[in-house]
Parts: C-alpha cells; structure tokens; sequence
C-alpha cells in the first residue's frame, strides 16, 4: 500500500526529486507514467504473488521507454512485505542475494538495504 501511495504523490507532484516504492501496486496507465519526474527506485521479490516479476519488468519497460529514471532489483527469494518486520513469516531484513551476484558476505548483508535506500536519495 505504502509504494503505490508513494508512486500515487509522484505521479501528482512533480516537484518530487525521488520515490522509493518496495512491492507496493505500479501505475498502469501510460499518461501516468509520462507525469513520473521523479526518479523512481523499486524493490521487489521474486516470490510476491501480488506484484509478480513480469508485472515488475514491464513498468520498468514502460519507464525506460518514456526516458523516465527507474532502478529496479527484484531479489531472489523474497515474497511480499519481505522488509516489514510484522510480517513474521516473511519479514527479510537483508536479502540473502542481490539481483545477478552469488551469496553475500555476512557484512555486505547487513549494509545491502542500507545502502541502496540511502545512496538513492
């Protein structure tokens, strides 16, 4: 819920600089992809059934034909809500893979979402 509301703000604000949205709905709607300024980063699971990968990748198709900034990882592993910690079946709070690398050291874990977020804004 929380990343759609976020992507919902940017598509209306165009002075937003940057949006963060993890697993949360992607707009659809090509006019409200053309009002995206903002730059957008996506973090998603492989395993979210209810924002599947393909679902995933298509925006970001749509994004990069529109030339808007999209920087989306999808990690291995990983359902829906995998960062929130009341989700106690689910609830990752570092991803054991990034997209593309093999495993993690045990340190590059624990700063992985950190630095992602913040180097993003």
């Amino acid at each position: 819920m929380g990343g759609g509301l976020a992507l919902q703000l940017a598509i209306h604000e165009p002075r937003l600089a940057g949006c963060v949205v993890n697993y949360g709905p992607l707009p659809t709607d090509i006019a409200d992809i053309r009002k995206l300024d903002a730059q957008v980063l996506g973090l998603f699971g492989s395993l979210d059934r209810g924002m599947p990968p393909v679902k995933v990748r298509l925006f970001e198709t749509c994004m990069n034909a529109f030339r808007k900034s999209v920087d989306i990882e999808i990690y291995d592993g990983a359902g829906h809500a995998f960062e929130n910690p009341a989700n106690k079946c689910g609830y990752r709070p570092r991803p054991l893979l990034t997209p593309g690398c093999a495993l993690l050291s045990s340190s590059t874990k624990r700063q992985n979402y950190n630095l992602r977020c913040h180097s993003f804004f």
